[in-house]
C-alpha cells in the first residue's frame, strides 16, 4: 500500500465541495493517488489522525490525481438527518476527489479498513462481533464487517462497502433485536395456545392420563421450543456478519 499523506484540505461530494462545518471536525487526513479506470487503488493514512487505516477500490473510471478525505467527527455529519442504530464509536466522512471517484458508478470492491479502541469497547460492553461500520446512503446502512485482528490498544476491522460518503462505526444490533423479538413473540403464543389447549383437557376431561399427557406434552415442547429459539437469535447474529 502506498500514497501520500497529509492532514489538511477539504471535503467534497460528487461535483460539488460539501464542507463540513470545523465546529464539527475532531481531525482529517488526505492521501493522494493517480486513479485510472481497471486499475486497484490502495489509500493509507499514515499518521493515524483518524480511526480510519487504509481504503481500497477497483477504479472504473480515470480521474488522474485524486485525493481522499477522511474526516473524523465530533457528532454526525450534518449532512445526514438522522443517528445510525447502535451504540455509536466514531462518525466519519470519507470523500474520494471532487468529481464523483467516490460514487458507486465510479468504483467496485470498496474496501475500508479501521480500529476501535478497546477501551471504548471494554467500557460499554460492546459485543465485538456486532461492531459494524455503517454508511450513510438516503437512510443507514449496515456494511458487512468482520474483525481482523487486535493488539493490547485496538480491534481492527474491514468492511466492504459500495461508495464514500458519511459513516459510522458502531455496534449494531437493530437487525437481530427485531427479529429475535418477532421469533420470540410468535414462540409465545404457540406456548400460551398449547397451554391453553392442556388446560381444556385437564377441566374438560375426568381421564386424568389424558391430562397428565396435555401437562407432560406442554413440558416437552417448551424444552424443546427454548433452545431452538436461542439457536436461531444466535444464527441471525451470524447471517448479519457474514
Amino acid at each position: 500500500m502506498g500514497g501520500k499523506s497529509s492532514i489538511s484540505g477539504s471535503s467534497v461530494m460528487g461535483n460539488s465541495f460539501s464542507r463540513e462545518p470545523a465546529s464539527n471536525v475532531a481531525s482529517k487526513e488526505l492521501a493522494t493517488r493517480n486513479v485510472i479506470s481497471g486499475n486497484h487503488l490502495e489509500y493509507d493514512f499514515l499518521y493515524n489522525s483518524t480511526c480510519i487505516m487504509y481504503i481500497e477500490y477497483d477504479a472504473l473510471r480515470t480521474f488522474l490525481k485524486t485525493t481522499t478525505t477522511v474526516e473524523e467527527l465530533k457528532s454526525k455529519s450534518t449532512f445526514v438527518p438522522e443517528s445510525p442504530f447502535g451504540k455509536t464509536y466514531k462518525f466519519l466522512n470519507i470523500w474520494v476527489g471532487e468529481k464523483g471517484g467516490g460514487l458507486s458508478p465510479s468504483l467496485k470492491n470498496g474496501l475500508i479498513g479501521f480500529k476501535v479502541e478497546k477501551t471504548w469497547i471494554n467500557n460499554n460492553s460492546v459485543n465485538e462481533s456486532l461492531v459494524n461500520l455503517q454508511w450513510y446512503n438516503k437512510s443507514w446502512e449496515p456494511l458487512p464487517t468482520e474483525k481482523v485482528g487486535e493488539d493490547n490498544n485496538y480491534s481492527y476491522f474491514k468492511s466492504i462497502n459500495p461508495g464514500f460518503s458519511f459513516f459510522a462505526i458502531t455496534e449494531y444490533t437493530e437487525v437481530v433485536g427485531e427479529n429475535a423479538t418477532e421469533v420470540g413473540a410468535k414462540l409465545q403464543d404457540t406456548i400460551g395456545n398449547l397451554a391453553i389447549a392442556g388446560n381444556k383437557a385437564l377441566n374438560g376431561s375426568a381421564d386424568n392420563s389424558t391430562a397428565h399427557a396435555a401437562r407432560g406434552a406442554s413440558k416437552i415442547f417448551m424444552a424443546i421450543c427454548l433452545p431452538v429459539f436461542l439457536i436461531l437469535v444466535g444464527y441471525l447474529v451470524v447471517k448479519k456478519k457474514i
